[in-house]
This record gives structure tokens, C-alpha cells and sequence, in this order.
């Protein structure tokens, strides 16, 4: 196997059981409520503590794969995040302590998601790039979609804190897969590299950026609710399980990430970045007003409409991602990276908290319909770079 090939493929399923931990919280949230007698406030504040830590920790992070080993980074950070995802299901006991650990956990995810773009980037030419960090992203919503019937399951024979435990230990092996398989490009590491700032103000990167912001503020909002959205349809309601059929359609709808960005980042090297941008988000943002408005009677069409929204949610990522590194500095990539998730997961972290306080004063209806804004600014964005590319 090629080193390239390689790489992809450790660092694809590194990522993969890392973000079990991302996913696990939210596909056994209602328990988690039961339990710790959470409000819709407090277990979105939990959700979004993860979100926090990562973008608390994502420029140094970024920094450290532009100057070092990314590899060694990776490895490092994918450890922690299953270190303080087990503490969290052993520890919990309020919203204080269970957004302590989310908040660590999510900081360690700043050192695996981005840097491994950053790595792929390296190992990849411009014209094989969309597809390879498709498949890494792919990989992202493969693994926290795996996560949500797992996570279920073990919580129904189990509970939920047995869940979250096994599912976040995962990521200890995959750290320890990357620091001994992987690897970084030859004439990568030690780097004396000085960050130029203008790529801040660039007015692509701030389109692009600011196109990925609305795209998380109703991703993160529709992954952290979903199952709870779901057990209240009464499509799942009467079924047999509802909690079991809510995480399987849950995780069916992130899982299809491993279509959706190689998807859409196949389309991208074809179409372009904005192009194919701008279909998935239009895609998943009439979607996510549907699910507001509608009465959900047939388990056949939600079913049906999910699998398309999970396709849809995920198809621009990549594309977005991909284009960062096309249009930052060479030896900044990661840097660049690294902005994107800084101002783009803000977002995500306010939203899952907005939702739910929609919720719990207007129900479903006013909270998805509060997303779609973010899909709104998105598109605006979008409309802008795509007249910059033109003017250029």
C-alpha cells in the first residue's frame, strides 16, 4: 500500500472512533435527562461544552501541525479524548461536571480533526484532495453515526453511563494506531514558519468561513436533538422501541456522512467548491424546515427523509474544508484550518443551547425553523464568493 493510501486509511478510522465520543452524549441524551434531572437548557450546555473546548484549543492545535509532528499530535489527542470520555461517564453527577469533561474531551478533538486535514493535505495534490479529505470527513460521520445505535443498545442492556464509557474508549486504540501507522510527509517537521495574519481578513476565506458557521449552527443542532425529536414523532413513538428505533435512524442520518462528503467532495473537483456548496446546503436546509412543520405519521417517509437529509448535512463539508486549503498559504494550512473551525464551531456551540430553549417555550416547529437561519446566512455567503471568484 502507497504511504498516501495508508495514511488516509489510519487516519480515516482513527478519526472515525474518535468521534464516538463526539456523538455518544446526544444519542443516549434522553436517559441522560432522566437521570440527572436536566432541563432542555442544561443538557444543551453540556452538549455544547465539547464544542467549547475545541474551539478553545483549535489555533494552537492548528499551530502545532503547521510547525511539528501532526502525527505525534494526532495520536496524543485522540488518547485524551477517550480518557476524558470514560471519566465522563464514571463522574457526571450535574451539568457542572458533565460539561467539565465534554469541555476537556472536546479540546482533544482540537488535535485530531483539523490536524488530520492539515496531514491529508500534505500527502494529497490539489487534484486528488477533495476526495481524500471526503473520505476523512466520511469517516467523522461514519463513526459518530455508528455511535448512536450503539450507544443506544449498550444503554438499554446497560445504562447510559456503561454506553458512553465503551464508546468513548475506543478512541484509546485509535491514538495509539496513528502515533505507530501513520505518518508525517517527508521535510514536514521542525518547521521555523511565521503565521501571516492577512489570511484572516482575506475576504474568501472570510466567505468560506463564514458559509461553514451556518453550516454547523444546524448541523450541531440537528445531531444533539434528533433523537429526542425523533422518540416524539408519532411515526417512532409507535413502534415497538421508540428509543431504539430513535438512535437507529439517528445514526443512519450521521453515518451517511460516509456518503455525503466523498459525495460532495467528488462532486467538488468537478463542479467547484462553491457549486456543490451551495446544493447540499439549500438540500439540507428545506429539510430541516420540514422536520419542524410536519406531522410525522409513516415511519417509511421519515425514514426516507432521513436518509436524504444525512446526505445532504454532510455533502458540503468537505467541499468547504477543501477549498480553506486551496486559497490559505501553503506552510498555513493548518493555521487557516484552524480559523475556519474557530469562528465555524462558535455557532455550533450556541445553537444545540438555542434549540433548546425553543423547545422547551415553542416546541419543534420555531427550534428547526431557528436553524434554518443559520443555512440562510450560509447561502448569503456563498452567493458573496462566488461574485469574489468572479470579479478575480
Amino acid at each position: 500500500m502507497k504511504a498516501a493510501s495508508r495514511v488516509l486509511l489510519v487516519m480515516s478510522v482513527a478519526v472515525a472512533l474518535v468521534s464516538f465520543s463526539w456523538a455518544n452524549y446526544s444519542a443516549v441524551l434522553p436517559a441522560i435527562i432522566a437521570d440527572l434531572d436536566l432541563s432542555g437548557t442544561e443538557a444543551g450546555v453540556i452538549y455544547s461544552a465539547y464544542f467549547l473546548g475545541y474551539v478553545m484549543a483549535i489555533l494552537p492545535a492548528g499551530y502545532i501541525a503547521d510547525r511539528y509532528s501532526t502525527r505525534v499530535l494526532v495520536g496524543l489527542t485522540a488518547t485524551g479524548s477517550g480518557l476524558f470520555g470514560v471519566a465522563f461517564a464514571l463522574l457526571t453527577v450535574g451539568v457542572v461536571t458533565g460539561s467539565l469533561f465534554r469541555l476537556l474531551a472536546g479540546a482533544c478533538f482540537a488535535g485530531v480533526y483539523v490536524p488530520g486535514i492539515r496531514l491529508l493535505s500534505d500527502w494529497f495534490d490539489a487534484g486528488r484532495r477533495g476526495r481524500a479529505i471526503g473520505l476523512y470527513v466520511g469517516a467523522l460521520g461514519l463513526g459518530s453515526g455508528l455511535a448512536y445505535p450503539l450507544s443506544t443498545w449498550l444503554a438499554s442492556a446497560s445504562d447510559w453511563r456503561v454506553a458512553i464509557a465503551v464508546t468513548s474508549g475506543v478512541a484509546l486504540p485509535a491514538g495509539i494506531a496513528v502515533l505507530w501507522l501513520a505518518a508525517d510527509p517527508p521535510g514536514t517537521l521542525d518547521q521555523e514558519i511565521v503565521f501571516d495574519l492577512s489570511g484572516f481578513t482575506d475576504r474568501k476565506f472570510l466567505y468560506l468561513t463564514t458559509t461553514y458557521a451556518g453550516h454547523n449552527w444546524e448541523l450541531f443542532g440537528v445531531q444533539n436533538w434528533i433523537v429526542v425529536f425523533l422518540v416524539a414523532t408519532p411515526a417512532v413513538a409507535g413502534t415497538g422501541n421508540p428509543a431504539i428505533t430513535a438512535g437507529l435512524l439517528a445514526g443512519l442520518l450521521t453515518a451517511l456522512g460516509v456518503v455525503g462528503n466523498p459525495l460532495g467532495g467528488w462532486l467538488s473537483d468537478r463542479l467547484g467548491r462553491v457549486a456543490t456548496s451551495a446544493i447540499a446546503l439549500g438540500a439540507s436546509g428545506c429539510i430541516t424546515l420540514a422536520l419542524g412543520i410536519g406531522n410525522w405519521t409513516a415511519i417509511t417517509v421519515l425514514g426516507t427523509v432521513i436518509v436524504v437529509y444525512g446526505v445532504a448535512l454532510a455533502a458540503d463539508s468537505a467541499p468547504l474544508s477543501t477549498a480553506i486549503t486551496e486559497v490559505a498559504d501553503d506552510d498555513n494550512i493548518g493555521m487557516a484550518l484552524a480559523g475556519q473551525s474557530l469562528v465555524g464551531f462558535l455557532p455550533g456551540i450556541v445553537s444545540p443551547v438555542v434549540f433548546g430553549v425553543a423547545l422547551d417555550r415553542a416546541g419543534f416547529t420555531a427550534a428547526f425553523a431557528i436553524l434554518f437561519g443559520g443555512v440562510v446566512i450560509g447561502l448569503g455567503a456563498l452567493w458573496l464568493l462566488r461574485r469574489e471568484f468572479e470579479m478575480r
